[in-house]
């Protein structure tokens, strides 16, 4: 029995469909979230982290256990619904002009990986200005306290150099519990934007720094932060804020911003192609989009510094 075009239609929507997902995870597996985001996938619209803060204190086995219960934080994260749709004529598919409408299908899945990207960036920008964590504080504070910390700031007033950079590393490595321990705190990656990107790899990446002497003569030292740090750039970090950087300590399963995706909910890719379908009958297109909940919030303040530039 031979295809009539409705067929057709139909094997064109499943073909890319496929095409959005593949697309969607070699874009996914390049991405910078999963590298400085923690991810959270839940099943509820609204989700409690009552447990952020610290971890309970080891202690000799003497006679029972003293389990921690939860923080008395009351933080929580929403998720919001995300779509991004495209038109297509039904000419083009009448047509089979296949390769143009795979090459926006393409796109759009790239825009749903981006879109995360984005959110997560935003987040840490805001963190000075209107982002609030399991604290009260802002992201990025010079008061924040926990219990017996003391005042503790993640904040580093001064330009991206290598005095900047191992002072603030220092900053970090002392922050300290609500009871007043070491955390452990290690900064392992820099982030910066497109503007200091070339800067960001002198100070990372060059074995050796050359510095003059008081007698004008110019001696090669060894450079110190030399593979003490991964960079990352993001194009997100622009503007307004071209000259801020971030350091952050990736190693902890909870970090600085958080990352929530409904499990239940997952990235979906639809279409209305079919000619009986009101789109294509009254407007001779057909639509192609993806549709998503997530939402992103705070994790530990501690895991993060920024520069101020």
């Amino acid at each position: 029995m031979p295809l009539v075009r409705s067929d057709l239609l139909a094997l064109v929507e499943a073909g890319l469909r496929t095409e959005f997902f593949r697309a969607y995870r070699q874009h996914d597996e390049a991405s910078i979230t999963p590298q400085i985001a923690t991810i959270v996938r839940t099943n509820l619209p609204v989700q409690k982290y009552g447990w952020l803060g610290s971890a309970p204190v080891m202690r000799e086995f003497v006679d029972e256990r003293q389990p921690a219960g939860l923080g008395v934080y009351e933080y929580t994260i929403s998720d919001k619904v995300w779509e991004a749709s495209i038109a297509v004529e039904r000419r083009a598919l009448e047509d089979e002009q296949y390769d143009m409408i795979r090459m926006r299908v393409r796109d759009l899945a790239r825009e749903a990986v981006r879109h995360k990207e984005q959110l997560v960036i935003d987040a840490l920008i805001r963190g000075a200005i209107d982002g609030r964590c399991y604290d009260g504080q802002l992201l990025f504070d010079a008061n924040h306290q926990e219990g017996a910390s003391g005042l503790q700031s993640n904040l580093y007033n001064g330009a991206l150099s290598t005095n900047s950079l191992q002072a603030a590393m220092a900053q970090m490595m002392q922050f300290k519990d609500d009871r007043g321990r070491p955390m452990g705190v290690i900064p392992d990656t820099l982030l910066v934007g497109p503007k200091l990107q070339w800067l960001a790899m002198e100070l990372l990446e060059s074995p050796v720094v050359v510095q003059a002497n008081t007698t004008n003569n110019f001696t090669p030292y060894r450079n110190v932060l030399q593979g003490k740090l991964r960079l990352i750039v993001s194009h997100y970090i622009t503007g307004a804020h071209e000259n801020k950087w971030f350091l952050l300590d990736t190693s902890r399963a909870m970090r600085a911003v958080v990352l929530q995706e409904r499990r239940d909910v997952p990235l979906e890719f639809a279409a209305l192609d079919k000619p009986d379908s009101e789109g294509v009958f009254m407007r001779d297109v057909a639509l192609y989009g993806a549709r998503a909940r997530y939402g992103v919030g705070y994790g530990l303040w501690q895991t993060a510094l920024m520069g101020t530039g």
